[in-house]
Parts: C-alpha cells; sequence; structure tokens
C-alpha cells in the first residue's frame, strides 16, 4: 500500500559503500561524488537507509510557488520572495527505523529543503 505525504525531512548524506547503503542501477551522480542518502528523520523517528532503490529528476510544475513547497517563499523581511526551484531529485530509498521495525520504500525530494512524498509499506 502506498501513501502520499508532503512532509519536510531532515537528511543525511554521505558515501554508499561507508555507511553500508546497497545502491540498486545506475544513478545519475558526477564520478567521485557517491553522496547518497544514508539517514533521515520524520516524525521524530530516525531511519536508515539500507538501499537506494532509483534516482530520478521531477520537474515541478510552474504554477506551486515557492510557498507550496517551502513555506515562505524564500522571502525576507524587505526584500523580494525567491523563484521556486523548478526542478527536483528524488530518491527511492528502502529503509526501516530501528532493530526490530520492518522497513518500507520511502520517495525523498531534494530541492531546496529535502521533503518525504511517498511511503510504500
Amino acid at each position: 500500500m502506498s501513501r502520499r505525504y508532503h512532509e519536510q525531512v531532515e537528511v543525511r548524506l554521505g558515501p554508499a559503500r561507508e555507511h553500508g547503503v546497497r545502491v540498486e542501477g545506475a544513478l545519475s551522480t558526477t564520478p567521485g561524488d557517491d553522496q547518497v542518502p544514508t539517514l533521515f528523520l520524520w516524525r521524530g523517528r530516525l531511519h536508515l537507509v539500507r538501499a537506494v532503490l532509483a534516482q530520478w529528476s521531477q520537474r515541478v510544475p510552474w504554477w506551486r510557488g515557492a510557498e507550496d513547497e517551502e513555506g515562505t517563499g524564500g522571502a525576507t523581511e524587505g526584500s523580494a520572495p525567491a523563484l521556486p526551484t523548478l526542478e527536483r531529485v528524488v530518491w527511492r530509498v528502502e529503509a526501516g527505523a530501528g532493530r526490530t521495525g520492518g522497513t518500507g520504500v520511502y520517495d525523498l525530494a531534494q530541492g531546496e529543503r529535502w521533503w518525504l512524498d511517498r511511503v510504500t509499506d
């Protein structure tokens, strides 16, 4: 079963081999830059990434303003709002919260901030 979310998460990146993260398929990273999500914090629980299943770029619809993605529009007091980022990278990862919990498949979207988009049990 798959559920859609649009919740901000905190994600840590690191070398896949060093963190024991299995990488399936070819990733679109530049040579020497093997930084992948290794863990993320969602709803107060730490999820350890066990495998990166896929990675792709996704266009954000132009009509979704910066407020939809970032919450503030990137504006500070006395400044004009920043233009929204119209492209983001989505990482599909297999992760679990703790040793006793099961694993799930999570879609993590990387833009100006990190978002959890989808969870598949």
